[in-house]
């Protein structure tokens, strides 16, 4: 949270590893690595200061504390996920999970057509306690899941995830504070989960690009991941997309698994390669507060929508494909 306050004794992720596991870790490889890298240049003593002066300056569970990114900086660190990447050849990502929402007149039309183990969970989800608030992230000012409660719902997410044995304990560390300074630095607004005492228990930042609603990310406490909350979102994030008329398709993004793609599709979204030139990102960012900048620049070229485009090229892929086998 020093990190992320912007306070660069912070910087090092070894050198908090050292200060907080440094004394139990000493016959462990963590231990070697931090006589090795660590000691010589920062002694016990001063790691032991860095740990007494963040418990100091500790701040309540929800104040925030993220740096004050500037709205186009907030966006442009979406823009990757908006397919600005892809488009221009720079890499290419992992198929996304879209939802065309122009067929449906209304959530609870989706929602009856999904599978009846569907509707069950979704039901379930929505028989819960937990309340919803939506949240703008604005430009100059810190983000609204910048505070200790949200960074904890961030680290039991990637913890429960990834942390499948003491060796990936670390590792899991590592990706929930990357993942964490991540979303804190973009742009959109949040969906804050709080349980019935109201401890946030989980957090969906959503983006809004052309014609496009993207969920960005999602993360839940152990809790929040009991409690269905994951579902409810996808549901929320399909009914304001069906409803914004500005808006074709809901976008769930890429999938760490085969299993989680599976589950998407079963809520209707299907797993699309070439996403960029389905899901039209054309135009500026929009928020509850008006439009950002228009980045067309950026912006994918017209022709990768037109129809004839995309056949041609699924056409000329499956040449391809049928010319290997």
């Amino acid at each position: 949270m020093r990190r992320a306050a912007g306070d660069k004794r912070y910087n090092n992720l070894l050198h908090a590893f050292a200060a907080v596991f440094g004394e139990e870790a000493e016959g462990s490889a963590l231990g070697g690595a931090i006589r090795k890298n660590v000691l010589p240049f920062f002694p016990r003593e001063v790691l032991a200061k860095l740990v007494d002066d963040a418990l100091a300056e500790l701040p309540p569970e929800d104040v925030v504390l993220g740096q004050p990114f500037s709205l186009r900086e907030r966006e442009q660190g979406c823009l990757g996920a908006m397919g600005a990447g892809q488009w221009t050849g720079q890499w290419r990502t992992r198929p996304h999970a879209l939802l065309d929402v122009r067929q449906y007149e209304s959530v609870d039309e989706w929602v009856k057509g999904l599978p009846r183990g569907c509707r069950r969970t979704l039901a379930n989800a929505n028989a819960q306690g937990f309340s919803v608030v939506s949240k703008p992230i604005y430009g100059d000012k810190p983000a609204p899941h910048s505070s200790f409660e949200h960074f904890r719902c961030v680290m039991e997410h990637e913890v429960r995830l990834l942390a499948k044995s003491p060796d990936s304990f670390f590792e899991a560390l590592q990706h929930g504070i990357s993942r964490y300074q991540n979303c804190i630095a973009q742009g959109g607004e949040i969906r804050e989960y709080r349980d019935a005492e109201g401890r946030v228990i989980a957090f969906a930042q959503e983006v809004t690009k052309g014609r496009v609603m993207r969920g960005q990310w999602f993360y839940a406490t152990d809790a929040g991941a009991n409690s269905f909350v994951w579902f409810h979102s996808v549901q929320e994030l399909v009914r304001r997309a069906i409803e914004d008329k500005d808006v074709y398709y809901a976008d769930l993004g890429p999938s760490g698994t085969d299993a989680f793609s599976e589950l998407k599709s079963r809520y209707g979204f299907k797993s699309v390669e070439d996403w960029h030139m389905v899901a039209d990102y054309r135009g500026p960012f929009r928020y509850v507060f008006g439009s950002g900048e228009s980045w067309a620049e950026l912006d994918p070229p017209d022709y990768l929508f037109e129809p004839s485009f995309l056949e041609r090229m699924l056409e000329a892929r499956q040449g391809k494909d049928a010319q290997r086998t």
